[in-house]
């Protein structure tokens, strides 16, 4: 050690002398006797480069970024890097472990160097420049020229790994890009190079499904669905089978497929569309029928619904297509659908001659719409081809004449007086009985029928006057005189008595784009619109939900002209509850704002009815005419008011059963909504009212029996009051309300739109139900003890807090009833809030 440090000292007074030479010389005696000695190293450099020795400095300072490399010393490797850059080129392998170490640091300047060093090397060195590429993915890991050379490299060099990722990538790229050909081509390569790997099968099949080439995928996959059970290449191989006409392999691929996915029940039906295409009509049938068993045991009615829609749409002219047809869509109740089908089935029928059948069709056609003009028709067609005593019986049920081929001479004098009169009086007695039990919906559909079809004859019959009077029922006819009036014809303008085959089609649906789908399609075919319009929303904004019917005649409107029409269209009403009506929509000057829509989407006439809930807007029905003007007459409008508050209904419903679906269970015992639910209803609940402005109470029933009874057998029978009181219970609420199961003895009821006060009557009716209850070994009626309490209407609360504090005051509540003893109620009081 004394000896390196007595020639430092000599070299360091030979440098204050300016003898380079002999500073440098002691120097590296000095590195030669201490090898590791970094600081001399670089001494020495340093005097080599004053002396313009480039090479001796350069071997030096390699020699010290070689020994900084290998110990991973980034940062001094880079300083010395930089040192050498200044003397020229420096060797690849160095500037690529430079590269290496700036990654993190600096990654633009190891950028620069990749290139570089790739630049230099060339094809000289494939290793260098394969870990080159490597780092520049790293760095640039959405650059496709990088993974197309490093596959391309790697791919030389016998790498297959690193190809196959490269190429992956690359694909995965050029597929963004929409460079599908080149795509496709990087995918053979992996292929390729993995050796028919599973997933590069599966990934080079899905891009052929993609580029709509299904041939390669036959070859790719061969008979995979024999090994494989995965059901993505099972798919892409079923869809690529149905695409080369292999219709029955791609049957008993999508059957397997069912085991995992429902969502091969659409292709299926699609196999067995094209197996009546090509009227190969058993074996359509034959998939079909299976399609159906399967839905139905499987329970899915959304589903069996779509599928039966979907083939009421087919043009088909084969009897045994639309005799199964006929019998799905009357299993499942789908009357308007059913009648069209059944139509079509009545002209194959007739045309074939088999007139009996056609005969058994029209008994169907009529009991589902005995007003409708066709069935009318249809029985002209079959006079003098049906058994006389049938026809004649077709014919009372329409009211018109018997045929004389079937009746006495007295009964053809007769028949003409008499049936219009059974007619009027039938029509009378039902609304009759429907005003007697109180059903004013269905006692109003009856007199506008009796309106519509014998107008004015309330003139001349006392009965059918009395019957308006006490219904309050005033019918609206044209400004006509009375002859005229009841000259014009029976089927003239639409015929209000399918209104009620289209509200009972609403309420079969199960969610809201449902009920939207069916309401648009069944107003628009029986107003027979050019276009109707549902959108749902708020006014001010645009709208949640829009579906559109569109007659053949007519075309589609643009999506946005659409979105802006109904956005316009209710902020325009959504102060109003009566329909908006334009004859003339061009010069109407409420819809002036809207002129240019309009005129887009070249409606001419329109009629806007508000869907209102509570008072609150929450949407607009439309009907749009383009071929001509047309106007509405004020039986079109009553019958358009009526559905919309029915698809505000049905709407309602639909979200009610949505929640009781999402929230999955119900009590065992009752069949209510189970305890799990209370909160989250109390939470919908109360955001509507914030939303709505309106009331919110909720009660808690509890219930016991009178007398001494052990726990076993208080509890035993609860279970039995449960089970009976629910459908009691369940009887005697709007169908907003909702009841809860809370606890073994108690019901928790929800009652929207509704303030305290009310809430109390509403009890107290259902405490009167106890008394229909009778129950074996109860000592002693029933008694109900109620706590009930309504929701703080505070805007400023969040509904989080209002139904906190509305549990914890029904809490409240039910105990002071309880101290009242007996058949108590409490109601309290939601409580002031301070500003």
């Amino acid at each position: 050690m004394a000896s390196i440090n007595k020639h430092i000292e000599k070299a360091e007074r030979f440098l204050q002398k300016g003898k380079v030479d002999a500073a440098l010389a002691e120097f590296l005696i000095a590195w030669k006797e201490e090898p590791n000695n970094d600081a001399l190293v670089q001494t020495v450099a340093e005097l080599y480069y004053r002396q313009k020795k480039l090479k001796e400095c350069r071997q030096c300072y390699g020699y010290l970024f070689d020994k900084y490399a290998e110990r991973q010393e980034g940062v001094r490797a880079v300083d010395v890097f930089q040192k050498m850059k200044k003397l020229g080129p420096v060797e690849p392998k160095r500037s690529l472990a430079c590269a290496q170490f700036l990654e993190k640091k600096n990654p633009k300047e190891a950028t620069g160097l990749y290139r570089q060093v790739l630049d230099t090397v060339g094809g000289q060195s494939l290793e260098i420049a394969i870990q080159c590429l490597q780092g520049l993915s790293k760095l640039q890991p959405d650059s496709l020229e990088v993974q197309q050379r490093t596959a391309a490299l790697a791919s030389k060099m016998g790498n297959t790994a690193l190809a196959s990722s490269a190429y992956q990538k690359a694909a995965e790229m050029l597929s963004k890009q929409g460079k599908d050909a080149k795509a496709l081509e990087a995918l053979e390569q992996v292929c390729r190079l993995s050796g028919n790997n599973p997933a590069a099968r599966l990934s080079l099949a899905q891009a052929y499904a993609k580029a709509k080439k299904f041939a390669p995928i036959l070859e790719l996959l061969g008979n995979a669905e024999e090994q494989s059970d995965d059901p993505q290449l099972l798919s892409v191989l079923a869809d690529a089978c149905r695409a080369g006409k292999q219709l029955e392999r791609a049957e008993a691929i999508y059957w397997k497929l069912l085991k995992s996915s429902s969502a091969t029940y659409d292709p299926l039906l699609e196999i067995a569309l094209e197996h009546i295409r090509q009227d190969n009509i058993p074996l359509a049938l034959r998939l079909l029928d299976s399609l159906k068993q399967e839905l139905t045991a499987r329970r899915r009615q959304n589903d069996l619904l779509a599928f039966a829609d979907k083939l009421g749409r087919i043009a088909h002219t084969n009897i045994s297509f639309l005799e199964f047809l006929c019998k799905l869509l009357e299993e499942l109740h789908y009357d308007s659908p059913l009648f069209n089908a059944l139509n079509r089935l009545f002209d194959l029928y007739f045309a074939a001659g088999q007139f009996p059948k056609a005969t058994d069709l029209l008994h169907r056609l009529i009991d589902l719409d005995s007003y409708d003009p066709q069935c009318a028709a249809k029985l002209d067609r079959l006079e003098g081809k049906a058994d006389p005593e049938v026809w004649n019986d077709l014919a009372a049920r329409l009211g018109k004449s018997p045929s004389s081929a079937g009746s006495s001479a007295t009964g053809v004098a007769t028949g003409q007086a008499e049936d219009g009169g059974n007619v009027l009086d039938d029509l009378i007695l039902q609304a009759e009985i429907y005003v007697q039990y109180k059903l004013d919906a269905k006692a109003r559909e009856r007199l506008e029928r009796i309106a519509k079809l014998f107008p004015r004859e309330e003139e001349k019959n006392d009965r059918l006057r009395n019957l308006f009077t006490q219904a309050r029922f005033a019918p609206k006819y044209p400004d006509l005189p009375a002859k005229a009036a009841q000259a014009a014809p029976a089927g003239a303008g639409i015929d209000l008595s399918r209104v009620s085959g289209v509200n009972r089609n609403l309420f079969r649906q199960g969610t809201v784009k449902k009920v939207l789908f069916a309401a648009v399609n069944d107003v628009g075919r029986l107003w027979q619109a050019d276009r109707c319009v549902v959108g749902l929303g708020v006014p001010g904004r645009p709208p949640s939900m829009v579906l559109e019917y569109i007659s053949p005649s007519s075309e589609p409107s643009d999506p946005s002209t659409l979105g802006k029409l109904v956005m316009g269209l209710q902020q325009i009403i959504k102060d109003q509850s009566d329909p908006l009506v334009a004859e003339n929509a061009a010069e109407a000057p409420p819809l002036a704002e809207l002129k240019s829509l309009l005129a887009a989407s070249q409606v001419k006439s329109l009629a806007v009815i508000p869907l209102r809930d509570a008072d609150q807007p929450t949407g607009i029905l439309v009907l749009e005419q383009c071929s001509k003007p047309r106007s509405w007459g004020a039986n079109d409008l009553a019958g358009l008011e009526a559905i919309a508050g029915q698809i505000v209904l049905a709407l309602s419903n639909a979200r009610l059963r949505s929640l009781m679906k999402t929230l999955a269970v119900t009590d065992e015992r009752s069949g209510l909504l189970h305890r799990d639910s209370y909160l989250t209803c109390l939470l919908s609940e109360a955001e509507r009212m914030s939303a709505q402005k309106t009331a919110l109470t909720a009660a808690l029933l509890q219930f016991s029996a009178g007398g001494q009874l052990s726990r076993q057998q208080r509890e035993q029978l609860m279970d039995q009051f449960m089970k009976e009181y629910a459908g009691t219970l369940a009887s005697h609420l709007r169908q907003s309300d909702i009841a809860i199961q809370y606890s073994k003895d108690t019901l928790a009821l929800i009652m929207p739109g509704t303030n305290g006060k009310n809430a109390v009557s509403a009890v107290e009716k259902l405490r009167k139900t106890l008394s229909t209850m009778h129950l074996p070994n109860a000592n002693g009626p029933q008694q109900m003890r109620a706590g009930i309490g309504q929701a703080v209407e505070a805007v400023e609360m969040d509904s989080a807090d209002i139904v906190t504090e509305l549990i914890n005051r029904l809490e409240c509540a039910l105990e002071d009833a309880k101290q009242l003893g007996g058949n108590g109620s409490k109601l309290l009081e939601p409580p002031e809030l301070s500003n």
